[in-house]
């Protein structure tokens, strides 16, 4: 029997030692966790300030492409994430060189003629051929509307932006109905003929 309380004792001072060994080790992997985190930070703090010390360090080679790139734009990129800048000057070039402005020109080639047919519309009225100005002037409504609509579309979309612009106020100027909308409000004494 001696031994029985001798026992429950040694089973109770290893169980208030597990008991006691438990919160250390939790508090240990807390220690641990917590120590992680701190490298972690210290060590992408450390990686952010190196790339323009690099960057800006001179008779330093750049960095090619990985091996396992599979395109030179990888190495664009690099180099513009390395400089932290992007040069919009080298885009606006680029898109430049890739658009055609043929758009833009043959809307203000068109508004041209339409204005040039619309003049002599207005001489064939002059001399007293109505029937056939009118019919001129039909015509010169919809090569007007379709000038408006392809300088429109050459401004918008960078297509010859400048030819289209001044290809729609041309096209609109040269339209018959604007024409005599304006005769009427500006100068209605000439239509009367008084």
């Amino acid at each position: 029997m001696a031994s029985d309380p001798q026992q429950r004792a040694a089973a109770q001072r290893a169980a208030a030692q597990r008991a006691a060994a438990q919160p250390t080790a939790a508090q240990r992997a807390a220690a641990q966790r917590a120590a992680a985190q701190r490298s972690a930070v210290q060590r992408s703090g450390a990686a952010r300030p190196a790339a323009p010390q690099r960057a800006a360090a001179p008779g330093t080679t750049r960095p090619t492409a990985s091996a396992g790139s599979r395109s030179g734009d990888t190495g664009d990129f690099e180099r513009l994430m390395q400089r932290n800048t992007v040069d919009a000057r080298a885009l606006e070039r680029s898109a430049r060189r890739r658009r055609n402005p043929i758009v833009g020109k043959i809307a203000l080639g068109l508004a041209v003629v339409s204005a040039a047919v619309d003049a002599s519309a207005f001489a064939v009225f002059m001399g007293g051929d109505t029937t056939f100005a009118f019919g001129i002037c039909f015509v010169v409504v919809f090569l007007t509307l379709i000038a408006a609509v392809l300088g429109f579309i050459a401004a918008v979309g960078s297509f010859g932006r400048w030819y289209g612009a001044i290809g729609v106020v041309l096209a609109f100027l040269a339209n018959p109905v604007i024409l005599i909308v304006l005769l009427v409000v500006l100068v209605p004494e000439a239509l009367s003929g008084t």
